[in-house]
């Protein structure tokens, strides 16, 4: 009687820990192709690989359905969000590429996924027995998806997929394969690709649940700028509520034709930034004047370099 109201305990506790583990939020980017294609015009040589790999964040979001962790952000929405992040300069659409970053958060993705395409190859092996010829052909698709932190931009995840065929050709017996047969394949490269994506990802986030988080606001004179948190593009200004991991980081300003500036912090709270751009082709007066009308908060590196003007929020 006592062992079943303990395993009645037992069983309570993990449907509540079912119940309140949160599910992770993905969102699709892309799929590229690096593969090359082919050389075999019969074994797949006629198939567009950058037509098939495009197919492949379908094959993506259909192998992950069903995983009962994690939900799935519409792709139309988050390449909708990305579109509508697009940089203005002066009133006019950017040269400037909006991060999937900003785009990632905005939809409150914890992470965004990416895959590719990495071959697609034929290997042939010549069978001659008593005068009797016959070439057994390995066709083979490998693919690659990588899970990234919507925080910080770093790879979370990583997994390798592949998937193989063995035809037998002979004189009277030829093989030709079609697109439908090359896309199954790499439907079932991706489907073994993600139980090792997702035991590494669901490693890994929940690392990431002990790490603290602050918000951080980036804002320059001349807009848009774009700004690298260690080296990785996080958005353009002006933004004001971009998620970062509390601690050290090196952020990078820049824009074409002004200045770069480049500076170690430590962001312990939610912090705002504002950052005076100056030409690169100003001279040495106006450069003068424009540190002398700039907010007395501001430093000034060594030759005359601008540097952030940092509030804490907190």
């Amino acid at each position: 009687m006592k062992m079943k109201k303990w395993t009645c305990v037992v069983g309570m506790l993990v449907c509540a820990a079912t119940i309140y583990a949160a599910p992770v939020r993905v969102a699709l980017m892309d799929f590229t192709d690096q593969s090359g294609g082919s050389t075999d015009a019969l074994l797949g040589g006629q198939v567009n690989t950058g037509l098939m790999a495009d197919k492949g964040v379908f094959a993506l979001s259909k192998a992950l359905l069903g995983k009962g962790d994690y939900v799935l952000i519409d792709r139309r929405d988050f390449m909708a969000q990305m579109q509508k992040m697009g940089a203005v300069d002066q009133g006019k659409p950017s040269d400037i590429k909006p991060s999937y970053i900003q785009a990632a958060q905005a939809l409150r993705a914890d992470a965004v996924l990416r895959g590719m395409l990495q071959s697609f190859s034929v290997g042939k092996e010549k069978v001659n027995q008593g005068g009797y010829q016959a070439d057994f052909v390995t066709i083979s698709v490998r693919v690659m998806v990588e899970a990234v932190d919507a925080i910080d931009g770093t790879i979370m995840a990583m997994a390798e997929g592949v998937a193989k065929d063995k035809i037998r050709q002979t004189a009277n017996q030829q093989t030709e394969l079609g697109e439908d047969e090359m896309l199954q394949m790499m439907q079932v490269a991706i489907g073994n690709a993600v139980p090792s994506l997702i035991e590494a990802l669901s490693a890994k986030m929940e690392q990431n649940e002990a790490r603290e988080k602050v918000m951080l606001a980036v804002s320059a004179s001349e807009n848009p700028a774009m700004v690298e948190i260690d080296g990785i593009l996080v958005g353009t200004t002006p933004f004001d509520s971009l998620e970062v991991y509390k601690g050290d980081h090196v952020l990078s300003v820049t824009r074409p034709g002004y200045v770069s500036i480049t500076k170690r912090l430590v962001l312990d709270g939610s912090t705002q930034i504002n950052v005076p751009m100056l030409r690169t082709d100003l001279t040495a007066e106006e450069r003068k004047q424009i540190l002398e009308g700039a907010d007395m908060r501001m430093y000034v590196n060594e030759g005359g370099r601008p540097d952030f003007v940092v509030q804490t929020l907190d």
